[in-house]
């Protein structure tokens, strides 16, 4: 039977099936390298604008410097534009990090472990950002705490999180938890398409784009 599958929907599975940190930086370590053109242009991936988009519409000023988690080759700066000049990436992977390096659209640039420690970073950021990295295989709902630690009182927090992960994974389970605690204010979501391409395997998929701010 012929394999039909695109590059980038290769690419997708295989992100799909991770499971440890360390998968991730084995993963995309390879996967840097046509992340752009296999992946998010061959199939339409529009949720790092889309997560960019809604950072625009709820943003007040002083809503800088932002933190953009799980920052990749810097889709989300791209979408940005000139306010890339105050947005750090964090990535777990080094090689992602290079390519935005290339860029040149990042203040700077941090690897980092979010299941681990932001030790440096804490209570820095009055925005923090995330596309596509609170799903399976990459970040769970207990990350989010670490996220949480990166923002100043105030800071506003839009990330993405996979609709079909939301409830199973715990992820609406913990953003009640720190609704009821206090822990923050303003909360709101919002579903949305992942890709914009018809064509390939995936292209039903959803995201919840959440945002709110720390208390």
């Amino acid at each position: 039977m012929t394999n039909n599958k695109s590059e980038g929907q290769v690419l997708l599975e295989g992100a799909y099936g991770l499971t440890t940190p360390e998968d991730n930086v084995t993963f995309y370590r390879d996967f840097s390298e046509s992340y752009d053109s296999d992946f998010a242009d061959a199939l339409g991936f529009t949720l790092p604008a889309q997560v960019a988009q809604a950072y625009m519409l709820s943003r007040i000023q002083g809503d800088v410097p932002i933190a953009d988690l799980g920052c990749g080759t810097g889709l989300v700066a791209d979408a940005l534009g000139d306010l890339a000049a105050d947005i750090d990436g964090f990535d777990i992977s080094v090689e992602m990090l290079e390519k935005a390096g290339l860029k040149g659209i990042y203040r700077d640039l941090f690897q980092i472990d979010l299941t681990k420690s932001v030790e440096g970073h804490e209570d820095v950021y009055m925005a923090v950002l995330c596309s596509g990295t609170f799903t399976h295989g990459h970040l769970g709902p207990d990350a989010i705490d670490m996220a949480l630690l990166l923002g100043q009182t105030e800071c506003l927090f839009v990330l993405s999180v996979n609709l079909i992960h939301y409830d199973t994974l715990g992820f609406g389970d913990k953003f009640m938890s720190l609704i009821e605690s206090d822990a923050i204010k303003d909360f709101h979501k919002e579903e949305v398409a992942i890709y914009a391409n018809s064509d390939h395997d995936h292209s039903a998929d959803r995201a919840l784009i959440v945002s709110f701010r720390k208390t």
